[in-house]
C-alpha cells in the first residue's frame, strides 16, 4: 500500500512539474515570437482607429487610412489631401463600363463611369465608444481589378488623423510563421472589429499572386481593412480572402491578405509612391503619372 502511494506521488508529482515546464515554455516562446499585444489607447490609435467603413450604394466593406497630407501647393495653403486604400472587389460596384458610338471615330468605344464611394470614419467618445460617423464623398484615384487593390481620393479638405503607420518594406524586421497579427476591419459593416492571431503562411500563390496567410479571423466585410503586426500596430496588408471547405464555408482564421510588398509595389506602378515614402511629394508624384499616361495614349494611336 506504501510503495502503491509513493508511486501514485511520484506520478503526479511527474505531472505537476511537467505542466510546470510547459508552462515555462509557453511563456519563453511566447515572449521569444513577439506574442504581447499593444492593448489601450495606443492600440486604437494605431490599429482601429484608421480603419474606415467604404460603401458604394450597392455593397460594402472597409478601408484603411494611408494618408492625409497638406497639399503641396501655395494656392491651396491649409488644406489636406487624403487617401484611402482598399480592395478593388469592395468598390468595383462603382464602375461600369459601357459601349458608345464615337462620330469622329466612326466606331464603338469603351467608355468607363465611375460612381461617388462613401467613406464613413468612425467618430469617439472616451477610447472605445463610438458615437456616429463622418460620411465623405470619394473619388476612386487608381484601382487594379487582378491586383484587388484600390485607392480612394476623399473630397474633404481637413486634415484626418490616426493614419495607419505603414511597414514598408526594408524598414522593419522581417516577418516570420508565428508573428503576431491583428486584422481590423468593419465585419457585417460593424465598426471596426479587432481579432488577434499568427501568421500561419508566406507567400501563398492564388492566381499567380502571392498572399500571406493569418489566424486572426477574416469575416465578410473585413475585405479592403488592415492586417498589423500585433506588438507594433504597424500596417502590413489588406485582408482580401478566405479559405472555405464544402459548400462555400468560411474557414474564418484561414484568412488570406494582401502583403505591404504588393501593395508598395503597385502603388509606386501607378506613381502614388508619395503615400508610404516620404522622400516624394503628391504633386511631383501625380505629375510624373499624367505623363506616363499621356505617353501611353500617344503610344496607342
Amino acid at each position: 500500500m506504501w510503495a502503491k502511494r509513493l508511486l501514485r506521488n511520484t506520478w503526479i508529482f511527474a505531472a505537476i512539474m511537467l505542466a510546470v515546464v510547459a508552462l515555462f515554455s509557453w511563456i519563453l516562446a511566447s515572449s521569444a515570437f513577439g506574442y504581447e499585444f499593444l492593448t489601450g489607447a495606443t492600440a486604437h490609435e494605431k490599429m482601429i482607429y484608421p480603419i474606415v467603413r467604404v460603401t458604394t450604394g450597392q455593397a460594402g466593406g472597409s478601408g484603411t487610412l494611408v494618408y492625409s497630407k497638406p497639399v503641396n501647393d501655395p494656392a491651396t495653403q491649409g488644406k489636406y489631401s487624403t487617401y484611402v486604400l482598399t480592395n478593388f472587389h469592395v468598390i468595383a460596384g462603382a464602375i461600369s463600363r459601357t459601349s458608345e458610338w464615337d462620330s469622329d471615330l466612326k466606331k464603338n468605344v469603351q467608355v468607363e463611369h465611375r460612381g461617388t464611394v462613401y467613406v464613413e470614419i468612425f467618430q469617439y467618445r472616451g477610447v472605445s465608444t463610438t458615437i456616429g460617423v463622418l460620411k465623405v464623398e470619394s473619388d476612386i484615384a487608381v484601382y487594379n481589378e487582378n491586383e484587388d487593390m484600390a485607392l480612394l481620393h476623399l473630397r474633404t479638405e481637413k486634415q484626418i488623423k490616426n493614419i495607419a503607420d505603414i511597414a514598408i518594406p526594408g524598414s522593419v524586421p522581417e516577418l516570420v510563421v508565428m508573428s503576431p497579427t491583428v486584422a481590423v476591419g468593419c465585419s457585417l459593416l460593424f465598426p471596426p472589429l479587432p481579432t488577434t492571431g499568427i501568421l500561419t503562411r508566406l507567400n501563398l500563390l492564388v492566381y499567380s499572386l502571392p498572399y500571406h496567410m493569418s489566424s486572426s479571423q477574416i469575416i465578410y466585410g473585413n475585405s479592403g481593412g488592415a492586417m498589423f503586426v500585433g506588438d507594433t500596430g504597424r500596417f502590413i496588408g489588406i485582408p482580401s480572402l478566405v479559405a472555405v471547405a464544402g459548400w462555400s464555408t468560411p474557414i474564418t482564421h484561414m484568412g488570406l491578405f494582401i502583403p505591404i510588398e504588393r501593395i508598395c509595389t503597385w502603388l509606386k506602378k501607378q506613381h502614388y509612391q508619395f503615400i508610404y515614402d516620404g522622400k516624394y511629394t503628391e504633386k511631383v508624384c501625380l505629375e510624373d503619372r499624367e505623363k506616363d499616361i499621356a505617353a501611353k495614349v500617344k503610344k496607342d494611336k
